[in-house]
């Protein structure tokens, strides 16, 4: 019994040693926390007789930057959680925006990935009415789908038109 405690000992200081003489691989990433700033409220959406406007209920949004050895980012993750709700002034009628989703830009490649529910609109009596859900990869610097896995209602309608048609 002695020799297995002497064994794992000796092993332990051995770990030590060489796992305190490995240099670090890169500066520890930097992970900064925002709520309720309203980054994803979406602007006034002008229907023709009406316009409709977003109140931002609650917002959490979290973004982990990496890096390198050298310093540098090398990918920035963003994870956001929002909840909002769309008027029509006009009539009073709403409906909630709920928006759950991670981005994550890989600096070196120069892409953009997209994972989860980045608009999903819901209308009382007319069910789902615009969705863009699933897994996106783009080219950061142009904003080109390179991969689109799901629903994408956002590439055919980018200005949230059929927004207004819902709200009629």
């Amino acid at each position: 019994m002695r020799s297995v405690t002497r064994g794992v000992v000796l092993g332990a200081i051995v770990v030590m040693v060489i796992g305190g003489s490995v240099p670090a691989s890169a500066k520890a990433p930097l992970k900064e926390t925002f709520t309720d700033e309203g980054w994803f409220t979406l602007p006034d959406i002008g229907c023709g007789g009406f316009t409709l406007t977003e109140v931002m209920d609650h917002e959490a949004i979290t973004v982990t930057t990496f890096f390198n050895m050298a310093g540098d980012p090398v990918k920035v993750a963003t994870r956001a959680n929002f909840f909002g709700t769309i008027t029509n002034p006009a009539t009073g009628d709403t409906f909630r925006d709920h928006a759950s989703f991670t981005e994550t830009i890989d600096v070196p490649k120069g892409t953009t990935t997209v994972n989860g529910i980045s608009y999903h609109y819901i209308v009382g009596g007319q069910g789902q009415v615009y969705a863009e859900i699933g897994h996106k990869v783009m080219v950061t610097s142009t904003g080109e789908v390179i991969f689109q896995g799901g629903q994408d209602d956002l590439a055919s309608d980018p200005d949230l038109m059929s927004l207004c048609d819902s709200m009629v």
